[in-house]
């Protein structure tokens, strides 16, 4: 991604197998990795931008093809049934290095779900061109943000909860403090004042008193009116 034109997008999601035909019975339920590559352009510039890494390995399952944009966004859709539990974990971080990378990957094989997952979604681009303090979202420079996610039974919320903060505090190093709030769960007004930096929050806080000034819209990550 480092050298990926903006045209480029994409993720790792770090995922249990699902049992679907289209992937091979010896992988069905394992943990696996996969890659979401996507070329938005000419479908022709697109193979050649994404040979190299169709080219680094035979992978088990390869479904990279044309499609509607609207198609490459409902790809998730089966695997998110309304539901499911989520206490939704997300960081940005410095870099992701070999020691960043060996903690999702343990991580991934201790899941207490099958559910569960782990995306690492590269930033970079026009996004990152956009100057810090010019929207509500910020730390546009980090080059990497994760999203940590999902299980199924209500009985299992606090292994799933311990399996997830224990993850979070093992990549605590290689974060850089702050977060997308779409990503976060219910971690209170600190969580979110750290995810937004100082100037940020303050200045939404005044957004806030101004439009919304008896809080009712708080059901989310909240910034409470400044008053």
């Amino acid at each position: 991604m480092d050298d990926a034109p903006d045209e480029v997008g994409g993720a790792a999601a770090l995922i249990t197998a699902p049992a679907q035909p289209f992937v091979p019975s010896w992988l069905r339920g394992k943990p696996a990795v996969g890659i979401v590559a996507c070329y938005v352009g000419d479908l022709n510039e697109g193979r050649r931008v994404l040979a190299p890494l169709r080219d680094y390995g035979a992978p088990a399952v390869d479904v990279v093809q044309p499609m509607p944009y609207t198609a490459l966004q409902q790809m998730v859709d089966a695997a998110n049934p309304p539901g499911l539990r989520n206490h939704w974990g997300g960081d940005f971080l410095v870099e992701l290095g070999e020691e960043a990378i060996e903690v999702f990957c343990a991580a991934h094989l201790e899941a207490p779900s099958p559910l569960t997952q782990i995306l690492i979604v590269p930033g970079g681009g026009q996004i990152a061109r956009i100057p810090d303090g010019a929207t509500a979202i910020g730390q546009r420079q980090a080059p990497w943000n994760t999203h940590l996610l999902m299980w199924d039974e209500p009985a299992d919320d606090a292994l799933n909860l311990a399996w997830l903060r224990e993850l979070q505090s093992a990549c605590a190093p290689y974060t850089t403090g702050r977060s997308w709030l779409n990503f976060v769960g219910e971690d209170g007004e600190q969580r979110v004042r750290r995810a937004l930096g100082d100037a940020t929050y303050e200045r939404l806080q005044v957004v806030k008193q101004r439009y919304d000034p008896a809080n009712l819209f708080r059901l989310n990550p909240n910034i409470r009116p400044d008053g």
